[in-house]
């Protein structure tokens, strides 16, 4: 009984291989039942070799049923977040739109008006008259304000339809 057995390495050969016990010779056979070393050398790799065995048939068992199911979540998920991408689009679009064009239609507003709220701001100042009416608005400005809001929200009301519906 030694430590180091010199038919291991032939006992060792014939376990990696799957040979063992069929296809080795019987002398071989007769010296691991004898041998202490390549006996547990025999005992430890068929003990791996099911434990081995048993835990990639339970992982076969296990895998098919939960990879379907986190395939087809994860499948939805993506088309949702898709849909909701391809949605949120035209509506982003018309926000960005609204926003310049009512940017624009203020500044053209002030521009076109600008001596007239300078002279008013003037003369309310001094006079502490207050024209928050809604017939001074329109005395002093006429109805371009007015038509102007109109048009702004029928355009963009437009525009916001058209780049909201599907063009496939």
């Amino acid at each position: 009984m030694t430590s180091n057995c010199s038919h291991l390495t032939e006992v060792q050969q014939a376990l990696i291989s799957g040979q063992w016990p069929q296809a080795v010779t019987p002398e071989l056979r007769a010296h691991a039942t004898a041998c202490n070393r390549c006996t547990q050398e025999i005992l430890i790799t068929q003990h791996l070799s099911a434990a081995k065995a048993s835990a990639i048939a339970a992982a076969e068992n296990e895998a098919p049923a939960a990879a379907p199911q986190l395939l087809w979540w994860r499948a939805q998920l993506r088309r949702r977040n898709a849909a909701l991408a391809q949605a949120a689009r035209p509506i982003a679009a018309a926000q960005i739109f609204a926003i310049a064009i009512t940017a624009a239609a203020a500044i053209g507003l002030i521009a076109t008006h600008w001596d007239f709220i300078l002279s008013h701001t003037a003369r309310a100042s001094a006079s502490s008259v207050s024209f928050s009416s809604f017939t001074a608005l329109v005395g002093n400005w006429s109805l371009a304000p007015l038509i102007l809001a109109i048009t702004l929200v029928a355009t963009l009301g437009g525009v916001a339809l058209y780049l909201s519906t599907d063009r496939q």
